[in-house]
């Protein structure tokens, strides 16, 4: 347990990076990464395999760390080209170094240069006429590593240092340098050629599967986890298919009459970056990067012939040059170098590129199918990858190491939780109360929890009459009001239904139907129903923005071809589920024997989230979402956003400013604050642990400083990661599911995980299709001192508790949903803010407008 010290601040500095005081730092000091208190005994025992190896050997010598530093700089590619030189030049001697395709050089005896560095020359011979280009390489020892510090943190309580963290770099540095030599890389993942067909998204990129693998501490010994991973990669051979793909076209015929300008500007986004090789010069098929396109058609890109001192388009300089006429002249050419045109159809494109974009809703849905495998067959290629794509024992650099692998996947012990027993209203036809099979429950016959009247409501259909007739949505209302009384919720009479114009003004259009919500004048605008025509769609995020922070109120969106079935009665329960929860209802929750954890005495369950921008999002902020449970049962949540000052910072700057307003509606709802918080983070990797602690975990602790003043509530902090590679299958076909994966309540917290570390895999939830994935808590700090059958047995119960659903899921509600509220607020506008309105900072900063203060008491982001 650390000391308690009186309150600090945490200020921001202005590169926007935290910047902890003195006495901040004498806190974190303090702070210990929570030990394991022993091993959960709760459940059925179960023997699973995972897609881990066991290390029988590792390296007993020092090894050696290197600087390899190249002038002029250069990307890593040509890095790793100068590096195999030098090998391939005898300039290493007998070492046999390994080079982790950056600027370190690690090897397990010491390179023949002096300490202090040596620069050598290397020439690289260039393609075509030009000369060859000399480079200088100043190669540094840096450090001497101990491996014994590793095998001492293996076998119990030493500490995670740097130098422990150095060699499993190293390690895994050593394990992935052949298969990144032999394979096309993307990240961590690599890429063998196959003769399987190719797997084609929507839109025209490719889908590859490959295979990874890293190293990492387990129970006294190192492991290694493999698995299958996937990328998109753009398509290679011809530009002109790719073009129709991209085009949404049926075949490359339809091009011949040109494009619109609004799919050139939408393929040049597609292509700029491209690199293609050209085919109409024979054996010279030179290589060039796509810049843009011409805003004319070949036909008619012009351009002055030097040589023949005149104009003339492109279509006719490759008839007369090239004795080439051109199929699809009417297509803009591409732009390379400067002005250098090149028709689509003399273009192919280079392979091993990876597709660096964001890919829309239907090519994910495509990337879904295709990467859903059931867990035999997974587990399947991960076995024939480590026999013939890894192959270890067969390795010379692990060999020069001293690693041994041994290639069977280990056999683990688990355990099944016992399921929940889930409670709905007495009124429910069926019992109110049943446990739980399968991690699912069927919401027909059942009486919702805790109605919210719902006497206020209208319709706002931003789409036209044929798309959806007055009748049709007048059906589809009726079969929702039915679905609401059928929960239990008491419905005034039907809503007005509006019809606007999409492209018109829609602030005027929700308030115009938010004014014909008024069937009871006594009571304010209750829920905005708008059917809008598709998703992604820039109305839902202004419909949306709209609602939120300027008017206040509830909205549910519904897609407009979700309307054709007015009988879709699965879709009415899991509208009905949101609305309810929307308006301060409670749909379910456990019987109070099963959360006697959070029980016993005043307790706030956290759940916190950081979204980053996306590709070609580099002007857009991180927003940081924070939602806090506001009553004993933990079922309803209150969310506070707040932008960060540092671009892609992973830490939550504003943190004690958002806790301190929710710790205050905790006070207004229940008249206590809370005595214990149980606080769950996701989207922090094992490297951003000592960062996290350092400044969130101290930021609650400073912020329950400044509002309670003495008795503090004890902190307990969880990491939960969903973003890994661990899997598990069943070694008793009788333990499987239907698809053949774990059943929800499965835990796993020995063997794959460090003995001294309190963490532990959970899969909670009832896979759909593929291979299950579990969540990975880790306790980073641990004040209320819980068990391991105390926590995982917490966490199991809350994933039964999340609204919008009738199952269990895969991470605790509370993470569930500042996921959904941090990507509500990216939906916002940024604004430029004075510095009391973000955190308390003196300058200006970018945030997003304030939700109003109606929506902020309850769950409308769900």
């Amino acid at each position: 347990m650390s000391k308690r010290i009186l309150s600090t601040n945490v200020t921001v500095n202005e590169e926007g990076a935290k910047k902890i005081r003195p006495l901040d730092i004498k806190y974190a000091v303090e702070l210990q990464i929570a030990n394991r208190p022993g091993l959960g005994k709760d459940g059925r025992p179960i023997k699973l395999r995972t897609n881990y190896l066991k290390v029988t050997s590792l390296p007993e010598k020092t090894m050696f760390h290197y600087n390899f530093i190249v002038e002029p700089s250069v990307k890593p590619p040509l890095s790793f080209k100068l590096f195999s030189i030098m090998a391939f030049q005898n300039h290493f001697g007998d070492a046999m170094p390994i080079f982790d395709g950056n600027d370190s050089i690690y090897c397990i005896k010491p390179l023949p240069f002096k300490d202090e560095g040596e620069i050598k020359e290397v020439s690289l011979e260039a393609d075509g006429p030009r000369k060859a280009k000399t480079f200088h390489i100043t190669i540094r020892k840096i450090e001497e590593i101990n491996i014994e510090k590793l095998l001492n943190y293996l076998k119990g309580p030493a500490p995670l240092t740097g130098e422990i963290q150095t060699c499993v770099t190293i390690l895994n540095t050593v394990l992935n340098y052949k298969p990144r030599n032999n394979f096309a890389v993307v990240k961590r993942g690599v890429f063998p050629e196959t003769n399987d067909r190719p797997k084609y998204l929507y839109g025209g990129v490719e889908l590859k599967t490959g295979f990874c693998q890293s190293m990492r501490p387990g129970w006294g010994y190192m492991i290694v986890n493999v698995d299958t991973c996937a990328a998109v990669f753009h398509p290679d051979g011809s530009l002109l298919d790719y073009v129709a793909k991209i085009l949404g076209k049926r075949n490359v015929e339809e091009l011949r009459y040109g494009i619109n300008d609004s799919e050139r500007r939408n393929l040049e986004r597609s292509l700029k970056g491209l690199r293609i090789k050209v085919i109409h010069r024979g054996e010279k098929q030179q290589k060039y990067k796509i810049e843009r396109l011409t805003s004319q058609a070949a036909d008619y890109t012009t351009f002055t012939n030097k040589k023949e001192g005149m104009e003339m388009n492109v279509a006719d300089y490759f008839a007369q040059t090239y004795n080439h006429s051109l199929e699809f002249k009417s297509l803009p050419c591409i732009v390379a170098k400067k002005n250098l045109f090149i028709p689509m159809e003399v273009c192919e494109i280079l392979p091993g590129q990876k597709y660096e974009k964001t890919i829309g809703d239907r090519a994910k849905a495509d990337m879904i199918k295709f990467t859903a495998c059931k867990p035999q067959e997974r587990f399947e290629k991960i076995e024939n990858c480590i026999q013939n794509i890894f192959k270890h024992n067969e390795d010379e650099n692990l060999r020069d190491f001293e690693i041994k692998i041994d290639p069977k996947m280990m056999i683990v012990d688990g355990r099944v939780l016992r399921s929940p027993t889930v409670m709905f209203n007495v009124n429910s036809k069926q019992q109110n109360t049943f446990p739980v099979q399968n991690g699912r429950w069927n919401p027909k016959d059942l009486v919702l929890l805790r109605t919210k009247p719902l006497h206020n409501w209208s319709v706002l259909v931003l789409t036209d009459r044929r798309t959806c007739p007055m009748e049709q949505v007048k059906r589809c209302m009726s079969g929702l009001k039915q679905k609401l009384v059928e929960f239990g919720m008491e419905v005034g009479s039907d809503p007005y239904i509006n019809y606007e114009n999409p492209q018109g003004n829609i602030e005027a259009s929700l308030q115009i139907s938010v004014q014909k919500a008024h069937n009871n004048r006594s009571l304010p605008p209750q829920l905005l129903i708008v059917i809008i025509p598709r998703k992604p769609s820039p109305l839902y995020g202004e419909v949306k923005t709209i609602a939120d922070t300027k008017i206040g109120i509830v909205t549910q969106c519904i897609l407009a071809e979700k309307l054709r079935n007015p009988n879709n009665k699965s879709l009415w329960a899991n509208i009905g589920l949101k609305i309810n929860a929307k308006l301060g209802g409670h749909n379910c929750n456990l019987i109070k024997e099963e959360l006697l954890t959070i029980g016993k005495v005043p307790t706030m369950i956290v759940g916190a989230d950081i979204s980053h921008p996306g590709v070609g999002q580099k002007d857009q902020p991180s927003i940081a979402a924070v939602c806090a449970s506001v009553e004993p049962n933990a079922t309803s949540y209150y969310g506070r956003i707040s932008v960060n000052k540092q671009i892609r910072n992973e830490t939550i700057e504003c943190l004690g400013e958002m806790i301190s307003d929710l710790l205050r509606a905790f006070y207004e709802k229940n008249k206590v604050l809370p005595k214990r918080m149980i606080f769950y983070r996701d989207g922090v990797s094992e490297g951003q642990f000592r960062s996290v602690l350092n400044r969130e975990v101290i930021a609650l602790k400073n912020t329950f400083d400044k509002i309670y003043q003495k008795d503090p509530p004890s902190l307990t902090f969880i990491i939960a990661q969903k973003r890994h590679h661990t899997r598990f299958i069943p070694v008793n076909k009788r333990d499987t599911d239907k698809l053949g994966n774990c059943v929800p309540g499965t835990v796993v917290d020995q063997s794959i995980v460090h003995c001294n570390e309190f963490d532990f895999y959970l899969q909670s939830h009832s896979g759909l299709q593929g291979t299950t994935r579990p969540t990975h808590y880790y306790v980073l700090h641990d004040e209320n001192k819980f068990s391991a059958d105390e926590i995982q047995n917490l966490t199991y119960r809350l994933s039964y508790l999340y609204a919008r659903c009738s199952s269990a899921i895969s991470v605790v509600p509370p993470i569930a949903y500042a996921h959904l509220l941090a990507a509500r607020a990216r939906l916002y506008p940024t604004i430029e803010v004075s510095g009391e309105q973000n955190c308390g900072e003196s300058e200006k900063t970018l945030s997003v407008p304030l939700v109003s203060k109606e929506l902020a008491k309850v769950m409308y982001f769900v």
